[in-house]
């Protein structure tokens, strides 16, 4: 996907490190060829003006005094905290912001999304749980399809059930790759380990900035679902 094109012209080998649970062969059968045929900055670039587009096209019930006030805080909160550990975010925080409003305002949730998401990979590797057992895992809350993880991470079917096997001898799954207990209580472990790490955000703003932030992006939430723009993963 685009997103790596916030690191610059980097090797598969760092872009699979930092997304953390793609097949390492996807992501060598395009980069850094990819980089040879367009700059990742004008990837990046054309992410946030596609971005912008489908903003303004589901046309959220967000008026522009409000789109104004949200990515205020957004930006309150990204200029609270640092990036050490959070390649994902620096990234995108060395992206020159875009004047357009919708455009703005995307690119510092993505960096918010991407500050939270590198500290989510360093959960992951704490837990541990590798690039396929995370999948598994996630897949297991139903939150997102099976389908859709594979089809996008590209891992064998053999790849995946020896996953599904290593967690089975762990005690977290069962054979029909629903949680155990104990998995179900390890996979909530490394969501809080991942709140954790990214209550500074909301320690930069405060509770009730960050709470009025989510209400503030809840009608744009709800009009990208409307608008079918996550289809393929669900609600």
């Amino acid at each position: 996907g685009s997103r790596g094109a916030a690191l610059g012209p980097v090797s598969a080998e760092v872009i699979v490190a930092t997304f953390y649970n793609f097949n390492p062969a996807l992501v060598a059968a395009v980069i850094p060829a990819a980089w040879s045929f367009v700059d990742p900055t004008e990837i990046q670039q054309a992410r946030i003006r596609a971005a912008g587009r489908a903003l303004r096209r589901v046309e959220p019930n967000l008026d522009a005094e409000l789109l104004a006030e949200a990515t205020d805080i957004a930006g309150q909160m990204i200029a609270g905290v640092g990036e050490a550990g959070r390649p994902l975010a620096a990234g995108n925080r060395a992206t020159p912001e875009p004047d357009e409003p919708w455009e703005r305002l995307w690119q510092r949730i993505t960096i918010l999304r991407e500050w939270r998401g590198d500290a989510h990979v360093a959960a992951l590797v704490a837990a541990p749980a590798d690039p396929i057992e995370a999948l598994i895992l996630h897949a297991a809350t139903g939150i997102v399809p099976k389908v859709a993880l594979t089809a996008t991470r590209q891992w064998s079917d053999e790849q995946w059930d020896a996953g599904v096997a290593r967690l089975v001898a762990r005690g977290l799954v069962q054979e029909d790759e629903s949680f155990t207990e104990m998995g179900e209580a390890f996979r909530a472990d490394i969501e809080r380990r991942t709140n954790r790490a990214a209550l500074p955000l909301v320690e930069a703003v405060g509770p009730d900035r960050t709470a009025r932030l989510i209400d503030l992006l809840k009608p744009v939430r709800r009009a990208l679902l409307d608008g079918g723009a996550f289809a393929a993963f669900g609600r």
